[in-house]
C-alpha cells in the first residue's frame, strides 16, 4: 500500500512539473513568447478603446464582436477583429455586449497553462491564467 501511495505522489510530482514546463509564459518565457504576449495585450488595449471612442459609449451602448471588426479601419497587419479569426496569431478573442456594458478574453490557444488577458468596459485589463 505504501508503495503505491509513494508511486501515485510521485507521478503527480512528475505530472505537475511536465505540465509547469509546458507553460509558454512566466518564467523561462523566450523572447518569442514574450512578442506575441505582448501583441495580444496591445490587442487588448486596441478592442478597449475602440469601445470607449465609438458613439455609443456615452450612452453604454457598446460594439458586438461583428461591429467592432467595422469600426477600426486600417489596424496593424498582425490584428484581426473578425470573429472566428484569431485576434493575433494563436490568440482567440471572446467578446460579449450586454445592457450595462461588456467584456472580453483574449486566450493564448497555444498555452497549455491558458494564459488569458480579460477586461471590461472600466478598462482594466487583467492578466488569468488557471489555477495549477
Amino acid at each position: 500500500m505504501r508503495t503505491a501511495a509513494l508511486a501515485f505522489t510521485l507521478s503527480l510530482v512528475f505530472v505537475s512539473s511536465s505540465f509547469a514546463q509546458q507553460c509558454l509564459h512566466g518564467d523561462g518565457e523566450t523572447p518569442e513568447q514574450n512578442a506575441r504576449r505582448r501583441e495580444a495585450l496591445n490587442a487588448a488595449r486596441l478592442v478597449n478603446t475602440l469601445q470607449a471612442n465609438q458613439p455609443g459609449a456615452s450612452s453604454g451602448r457598446y460594439l458586438t464582436h461583428t461591429e467592432l471588426a467595422g469600426a477600426a479601419p486600417g489596424l496593424p497587419p498582425a490584428i484581426r477583429l473578425a470573429p472566428g479569426q484569431d485576434i493575433v496569431a494563436g490568440w482567440r478573442l471572446t467578446l460579449d455586449v450586454t445592457q450595462k456594458g461588456y467584456w472580453f478574453a483574449i486566450r493564448d490557444t497555444t498555452d497549455a497553462c491558458g494564459l488569458t488577458f480579460v477586461s471590461n468596459e472600466a478598462g482594466l485589463i487583467l492578466r488569468a491564467e488557471p489555477i495549477r
